[in-house]
């Protein structure tokens, strides 16, 4: 059994504040350490199921260099870099396949515009109100579940704050595990369980998560295609630089829109133009 498991950090075990996020952070290690240990309690909850799971993780959070891969579990290989459109061209799914079985999503947040969501945004803060999938708002959650439903495969685990679950029930297939780590107080203040409590519940969810997909009970998230993925940014300048790269149709003032046949190539085109609409290269980037 194969397992892909994309990781952010906002979800993460402990993690509430900006300075957890970024390597100029003060608290930044210590976040580290936390998503770390949160990715390896769903690896050792699965093997408990699956003893030969395999499993590929892809680090999905800014600079995309976080998880620290002397403490990972030694079933998984590490998806890491910065998500720059050669380097990894599905981002938060780089490194997935038809050769999976199934995904897990570990601390994950809210999409953008989400009322007092815990550090809450969509792919990039900085630069984006809004992306459509077929016309519909939708996460980071929703986005990748589709990316890897092109391979047909389900996602079985999500983590994070506790107002994810709604979002997530909402916008992909039932049937997948839910683990809340935090209960979110604003957008950088939550209730967190700390991280003995945590990590059973992520290892005993990510057990069941592999229980459900031996019972049939997981279905692949496929938006209808062909498939339009639709972004809208804060400022115009922002779109006219997206609109720049190859395919990219300007829809409005401030909105683009990356249409394919396949969620795989329109997901790929949608990430080559934000990171174009940037009008200088982050530092995550490089």
């Amino acid at each position: 059994m194969k397992i892909f498991i994309s990781a952010d950090m906002e979800g993460v075990t402990g993690v509430v504040h900006r300075d957890q996020l970024m390597p100029e952070g003060k608290t930044y290690e210590r976040a580290r350490k936390l998503m770390t240990e949160d990715v390896n309690a769903v690896i050792t909850g699965a093997l408990r199921e699956e003893p030969a799971a395999e499993f590929v993780v892809c680090d999905g959070h800014g600079v995309m260099r976080n998880l620290i891969l002397e403490d990972l579990h030694e079933a998984a290989q590490l998806v890491i870099g910065p998500a720059s459109p050669a380097n990894k061209p599905l981002c938060q799914s780089q490194g997935c396949d038809e050769t999976f079985d199934v995904a897990f999503f570990t601390g994950y947040h809210t999409r953008a515009g989400t009322e007092n969501g815990l550090l809450s945004h969509t792919w990039v803060g900085s630069a984006i109100t809004n992306i459509r999938v077929n016309g519909e708002i939708v996460g980071e959650t929703a986005l990748n579940a589709a990316v890897v439903g092109h391979w047909g495969i389900p996602v079985a685990l999500v983590s994070g704050a506790h107002e994810l679950e709604a979002e997530a029930r909402a916008t992909i297939p039932e049937g997948f595990v839910f683990v809340g780590t935090k209960q979110t107080y604003g957008f950088t203040a939550a209730l967190c369980l700390p991280p003995a409590k945590t990590h059973k519940l992520l290892n005993e969810g990510a057990a069941e998560a592999v229980r459900r997909f031996k019972q049939g009970k997981l279905k692949a998230h496929k938006p209808k295609l062909p498939v339009t993925i639709g972004v809208e940014f804060h400022r115009r300048e922002m779109a006219a630089k997206a609109a720049e790269v190859a395919g990219i149709e300007r829809e409005d003032e401030r909105s683009i829109a990356a249409k394919a046949e396949t969620m795989k190539q329109a997901a790929e085109q949608a990430w080559k133009a934000v990171c174009r609409a940037q009008e200088e290269e982050p530092g995550w980037l490089k």
